[in-house]
């Protein structure tokens, strides 16, 4: 941290000389050259700066500037205009309308299309993604929001397998699946795939890396309950992608990255490019996205993870060196074998990939009021995640005629995501009117390679197709809006319907990526009245003990097979009222009917009053429910976990398996909360912009996976117990709403920008969320009260209230001054406590608890203009290098290797990554 204070402290010093030039207060009026009439909502601002105003219901504005040379005003439907200011003090402005033009991209929040972020009831953050993705280190969308938002959060799961193929999103703490993703206005499709371990354990959330970079204008985040305005999942708020529409400029650009010991490469290179269709306004806007990300190792010094065990004998993995089988004897082997330990290496925590990414987004006027939309796209991913080495002595699981030094077993995901959103937007009587329909689909495939099914001998493939599942989204909207500049200041009255149908389907794998081959049917004798003996079946048992399946991940049985569907109903009104200039007052209802639930109702009330620039108070109050994905309702899976260092296979069973039933788990329903926030927003100086908003969100029912039920209980019912024998497994767990909680949280964001009298520009920008998530309530079953710490577990706990970091904030400074520009920031991310489950004792397991300290992470980058159309940026992300505390393992249990950084605060651990790019506009 002491190495980025004088930059700051340097931005402290310059930014005064600014500050001290002459001020003058501009003013002026807006009107339209159609009718002269005043145009309420027309953004002014400074150019080089983001400060500004915003027009009054009479079209007028009063604005203080210093240094400024021109101002810029835009409103929707009219052309944008640059002026420059010289010694006016009283501006007359005439904004000419576009020709059909109804492309309105309004703010996340609000219906009403002259509302910004300072001026709106909730908060709202507002994110340039074409600054960010010339200079800050990072790349993708989730890791972009990562440090620039205080109150998003992104990370791979920690469970590995599939769900380390996507990067799963959330806000102010709460679940992946408690945020709501919109494109363009429009409901976005969730990932098909069930995440583990991490952020997400048993929920689908937003693959929000199918969408390329460079296909993003800006991002919006709503930081406040929004189910009434927007539907299913919108608890914590919602992240709003707004897509380019420019045309006549090509931009390329593309980064590589690398990690300290040269491993996991990054790369991704983007193309957009847009042209005109028509006269009238039309554009076709189109990018393309290619990435690739190389193998990493363990984070940490070159020894980290690095196997230290038995490798060869002595019960491999299961327990360490003793008097017979000893260091000495598996060095030997080793060295017979002309390899060393780092050959049973685990990677680190990036996965293999190859991405390519096409988007579109485009518009037509069809005639005067009358405009035709689509977007949309397609993604395909293949991602590689390899699990722990299995090793040679590993007897259960791995087989030294096929593989004699053991085997390093990889799960190829293929990942396809399309979507595709057409609509028609038209002026009807004064009336906004859009009909639209958006489909989305992503499909998840799990081939097997490099393994093996023990079971089978011999015989065993050494590749397997596991299967696949595949969600889609139908949405079909009709909404209407107006704005009656006749009542009172201004009242904007906006309603609509919407019909949804979901899909889920999972389709079985091969038959051996999934059967256990050593697995019997028992037989016994019994007699009839008459004395006459008759052979009976008493089931089935597995003859030798090996594991069944394909390693890392065992593949979905005909069993397991669904192909399901549901339908959405849904009607809204949403009204704000501006009672006089300085006060707003809006509110929403919203029903909603599932097929599978029956009908949600949902509201929400916001209010703002502006005493003045330099001071507004804002709340709100509002209820909201997530609808159980199907996938929750119908996803089965088989795999493997470690449990202080020993492997065990285990089951995660779905809601309506017969053993879910007869253990008295109950069907899914609903999540619903019910969620409060109260700030203020300031503007004290000219450029500087303030907000604080504090906020409680009451969810009950979360939905999540229970604890682990053994295979040793003899109390299970028969219908549990003949689960595990047919699955091969030792533990399972199963889908519930088990539990409530409590977030509560302060927020704040804070911006300064300034400009130089050379014309250099300077920006200061603070955020900052502190939150506390704490259980409320657990749900346990009738008739398993002995289960309960089995029904909602302690890792469980952690998940939802300490495994991220209660606090975060994040400072960046940035200067441009001709063809230089640099950025530096740096994010603190607070402590967090993991817990590792050490076994299934009954009636409460042990755990292992290890809380990691917080870190500070800095990046800077310096880019320089070859040409006015050329950047070349140079810098790195973690600049500092810091890893954060390494693991300490649980006293007492069988360490086979040696310890690395086991902390995730900032969703990934690599050290420092340097990274070079090469922008180019045309």
């Amino acid at each position: 941290m002491k190495q980025i204070i004088p930059f700051f402290l340097l931005l402290g010093i310059l930014a005064p000389r600014s500050l001290f030039a002459q001020q003058r207060t501009l003013t002026g009026t807006v009107t339209s050259t159609e009718d002269g009439r005043p145009i309420p909502g027309v953004s002014v601002v400074i150019k080089g700066l983001n400060g500004g105003a915003i027009t009054k219901p009479d079209g007028t504005f009063k604005l203080s500037v210093r240094n400024a040379k021109s101002l810029i005003f835009s409103y929707v439907s009219y052309e944008t205009q640059e002026i420059e200011i010289g010694s006016s003090t009283d501006l007359k402005i005439n904004l000419k309308p576009l020709d059909g033009d109804l492309d309105e991209v309004q703010i996340v929040g609000s219906r009403n299309a002259g509302r910004t972020k300072l001026n709106s009831a909730v908060p709202v953050d507002i994110i340039d993604v074409k600054g960010l993705q010339e200079s800050a280190p990072q790349v993708s969308v989730t890791q972009l929001l990562q440090y620039v938002s205080p109150s998003f959060h992104s990370s791979v799961s920690g469970g590995g397998d599939a769900a380390s193929a996507t990067s799963t999103v959330q806000l102010k703490g709460l679940g992946v699946d408690q945020v709501l993703v919109l494109i363009n206005g429009k409901r976005r499709h969730k990932s098909s795939n069930i995440s583990w371990g991490g952020l997400g354990n048993g929920a689908t959330g937003y693959d929000l890396n199918s969408i390329p970079t460079g296909s993003i204008d800006r991002i919006e985040i709503l930081r406040d309950g929004a189910a009434a305005q927007y539907g299913s999942d919108a608890i914590a708020g919602v992240i709003n992608i707004v897509l380019k529409k420019t045309t006549d400029e090509l931009s390329v650009n593309t980064t590589a990255s690398t990690r300290r010991r040269g491993d996991g490469t990054t790369t991704r290179t983007s193309s957009n490019y847009g042209v005109k269709l028509g006269n009238k306004g039309g554009f076709l806007n189109v990018t393309g996205e290619f990435a690739t990300q190389a193998v990493s190792l363990p984070a940490g010094n070159d020894e980290a993870g690095v196997y230290i065990g038995p490798a060869y004998g002595g019960g491999a993995n299961t327990r360490g060196f003793d008097q017979i089988y000893t260091r000495e004897i598996d060095d030997a082997i080793l060295a017979s074998r002309g390899i060393d330990r780092h050959f049973f290496d685990q990677r680190g925590g990036t996965n293999k990939a190859i991405d390519g990414l096409l988007f579109y987004n485009a518009s037509v006027p069809l005639k005067e009021g009358v405009e035709l939309y689509s977007f949309g796209g397609i993604s395909h991913r293949n991602s590689q995640f390899t699990a722990v080495y299995r090793l040679p002595g590993w007897t259960e699981r791995n087989n030294t005629f096929i593989y004699p030094d053991g085997f390093l077993p990889a799960m190829d995901n293929i990942i396809t995501d399309k979507s595709f959103a057409f609509g028609l937007k038209a002026k009807v009587k004064d009336w906004n009117v859009d009909i639209s329909n958006v489909y989305g689909n992503n499909d998840f495939g799990n081939v097997i390679t490099n393994t093996l099914n023990a079971s089978l001998g011999l015989k065993t493939p050494r590749k397997f197709d596991a299967g696949s599942y595949n969600a889609s989204q139908n949405t079909a909207s009709l909404d209407f809006s107006r704005f009656f500049d006749q009542v009172l200041k201004g009242l904007n009255v906006a309603f609509g319907g919407q019909y949804r149908v979901e899909t889920y389907q999972i389709i079985a794998g091969e038959e051996g990526s999934y059967i256990k081959g050593d697995l019997r049917p028992i037989y016994g004798v019994d007699y009839t009245t008459g004395g006459i003996p008759y052979q009976t079946n008493l089931g089935s048992t597995p003859l030798n003990g090996l594991s069944p399946g394909s390693q890392i991940h065992a593949g979905f049985r005909p069993g397991n097979e669904v192909n399901v569907n549901r339908s959405i109903s849904a009607g809204y009104i949403d009204a704000e009222l501006n009672v006089t200039s300085k006060w707003l007052i809006s509110g929403a209802l919203r029903v909603e009917n599932y097929s599978d639930f029956g009908s949600v109702t949902t509201y929400k009330g916001a209010t703002r009053y502006s005493f003045a620039n330099w001071l507004g108070i804002r709340g709100s109050v509002n209820t909201g429910f997530r609808a159980p994905d199907l996938a929750q309702f119908y996803y089965t899976e088989t795999s493997t976990t470690f449990q202080n260092g020993v492997a065990i296979d285990q089951v995660t069973a779905n809601n309506v398996n017969p053993a879910t039933r007869a253990l008295g788990i109950p069907a899914l329903k609903p999540e619903k909360s019910k969620g409060y926030t109260a700030g203020f927003t300031s503007q004290p100086i000219p450029n500087v912009e303030l907000t604080v908003d504090a906020y409680q969100i009451d969810v009950e029912d979360r939905v999540g996976n229970t604890g682990r039920f053994s295979a040793t209980d003899i109390n299970l019912p028969a219908d549990v117990r003949a689960l595990f024998v047919q699955t091969g497994t030792v533990q399972a767990k199963f889908f519930y709403n088990s539990f409530s909680t409590r977030t509560r949280g302060l927020e704040f964001t804070g911006s300064y920008r300034f400009l130089f009298p050379n014309g250099a520009n300077a920006s200061l920008v603070a955020g900052a969320n502190f939150q506390k998530s704490e259980l409320t309530k657990v749900n346990t079953p009738k008739g398993l009260e002995a289960y309960r710490y089995i029904i909602f577990d302690e890792s469980e706990k952690a998940r939802v209230t300490s495994n991220i970091p209660a606090q975060k904030v994040t400072l960046q400074g940035t200067y441009s001054y001709k063809r230089f520009n640099a950025l530096l920031r740096t994010v603190y991310f607070g402590k967090v406590t993991s817990v590792s489950q050490l076994n299934a004792k009954f009636p409460q397991p042990d755990y292992y608890y290890q809380t990691f300290s917080p870190i500070w992470i800095t990046d800077i980058s310096a880019g320089y203009r070859i040409t006015p159309k050329i950047l070349a940026t140079i810098g790195a992300n973690n600049l500092f290098n810091v890893l954060g505390d390494y693991s300490i393992p649980a006293p007492g249990s069988n360490i086979t290797r040696n310890q690395g950084p086991g902390g995730t605060q900032a969703g990934t651990t690599t050290g420092i990554q340097p990274f070079i790019r090469l922008s180019a506009r045309l």
